[in-house]
């Protein structure tokens, strides 16, 4: 169906870089997808609808980080029926029960999310191409710790992202 078709991933960006491999099992993910927020809904006296679905397997398809718009944007061109304030309240939902976090709010205020699988990591915005890449860094995690120690504060959550440019472009 239009809903689950699977996307293709280019190799690289446009200033050359090799586009790290990662992704969902989309099957996998999506029954285990289907099965937390079927749970989530329950708790809540609410059913899962077949657009909250259609919404679902839009954002589990969805290479990467995205805005609320451009799975607004995706579903409308697969299913007409389903409104963009629909899709609002569906990641709405999806947020509530862990299945999306947000990754970061651009200098445009817009919220960029992803799907909420692996453990923490934290983000580097490519200023030449858009692009999100993902890390790691447990020295970086440390130092944090550390940090909040020595300042007298106990982290519950943080967001660190690094905004940069491509060295790349110039090779």
């Amino acid at each position: 169906t239009a809903g689950t078709a699977m996307l293709k991933k280019p190799s690289s960006l446009p200033c050359g870089r090799q586009l790290p491999a990662e992704g969902l099992d989309q099957k996998t993910d999506a029954i285990a997808w289907e099965r937390r927020l079927t749970a989530h809904l329950a708790s809540k006296g609410l059913k899962n609808s077949e657009q909250r679905l259609k919404i679902a397997r839009a954002v589990l398809g969805w290479l990467g980080h995205f805005r609320i718009q451009d799975i607004a944007r995706k579903v409308q061109e697969e299913h007409a029926e389903i409104g963009p304030a629909t899709v609002y309240r569906a990641v709405n939902l999806f947020m509530e029960a862990g299945l999306l976090r947000e990754t970061l709010v651009g200098d445009g205020g817009e919220t960029v999310f992803e799907v909420a699988v692996g453990g923490h990591h934290d983000h580097i915005v490519c200023l030449d191409c858009d692009h999100i890449f993902e890390f790691h860094d447990s020295a970086i995690e440390e130092l944090q710790e550390k940090l909040s120690a020595r300042l007298g504060f106990t982290p519950e959550k943080h967001r660190h992202v690094i905004y940069a440019r491509c060295s790349y472009k110039s090779r």
